[in-house]
């Protein structure tokens, strides 16, 4: 097992990134944001669907709030570790990639990806012991007012639009705030969607009526929370969305049948 990969709290004062994000944005366009929040704390806990590349990213650049982004270890690792992990891992194992094209595409996005992460702000997550690493930066970030979104979900087979499993991390760091502080962290659940652009920023809660709840339980509340911004903003605007585009084809086709009978 390898030393943890050293991580510093962000500074806001990012001047380099702050260039490079410029230019990152004409590829990322800026989504549709529904808050559902007047204010936004400056410590809290944010919990998202991950939704590929997309999600992070969108959320590094737009999201209303300063924050810190768990993401796994391997993506802030070596080369060797950075190209097997994003190839066999995230391309093929859970994008469903031919590996062949995985292998090329992996060249010059690993290639880069390092200074994306770091600008992006990533804190580097762990599956083992050092997990407790993992916490320990997390706390230092909400103690310097750095808020932290998490991706819970269990993606091992993929990423879904309806997401069927969370996995504990985030309880554990949760628990260690409010038992440390003596305070109750506040909890929202955010909904990234490709499909429509658009980002959803749900109302907070709190594990302070959830002392007595067993981890599996926490952790089936806050992704129905998730799945809820889904079923309630996102789905209605994809059915919009494929509606105009239904629309849009009819009335192509349509004009394409009146010029042939002229």
């Amino acid at each position: 097992m390898t030393k943890p990969i050293k991580f510093v709290v962000p500074s806001r004062n990012q001047p380099v990134w702050r260039k490079v994000s410029k230019v990152i944005k004409w590829f990322f366009k800026k989504p549709t944001i529904i808050n559902l929040n007047d204010e936004m704390p400056q410590r809290a806990i944010y919990l998202g669907n991950h939704s590929g590349m997309n999600g992070p990213v969108n959320y590094s650049l737009y999201f209303p709030s300063f924050i810190s982004i768990w993401a796994a270890h391997q993506m802030m690792g070596s080369y060797k570790m950075r190209y097997y992990y994003y190839r066999d891992v995230f391309c093929v194992q859970k994008k469903k990639m031919n590996k062949v094209f995985a292998s090329l595409l992996a060249i010059p996005v690993v290639a880069l990806n390092i200074y994306f992460y770091r600008g992006m702000k990533v804190l580097p997550t762990y599956e083992d012991a050092r997990l407790r690493d993992t916490i320990k930066n997390t706390m230092a970030c909400l103690d310097n007012d750095v808020s932290v979104l998490l991706f819970p979900e269990n993606s091992q087979k993929g990423y879904d639009d309806v997401i069927k499993e969370f996995l504990p991390g985030f309880v554990m760091a949760v628990n260690r705030y409010d038992k440390t502080h003596e305070d109750d962290l506040p909890v929202f659940p955010v909904y990234w969607d490709n499909v429509t652009k658009t980002m959803v920023i749900g109302g907070p809660s709190t594990f302070a009526d959830k002392r007595n709840w067993t981890r599996k339980q926490i952790c089936e509340f806050y992704r129905d929370e998730v799945n809820n911004l889904f079923f309630e903003y996102v789905e209605p605007r994809r059915k919009k969305l494929k509606e105009r585009k239904a629309n849009k084809k009819r009335n192509k086709k349509s004009v394409g049948t009146t010029v042939e009978t002229d």
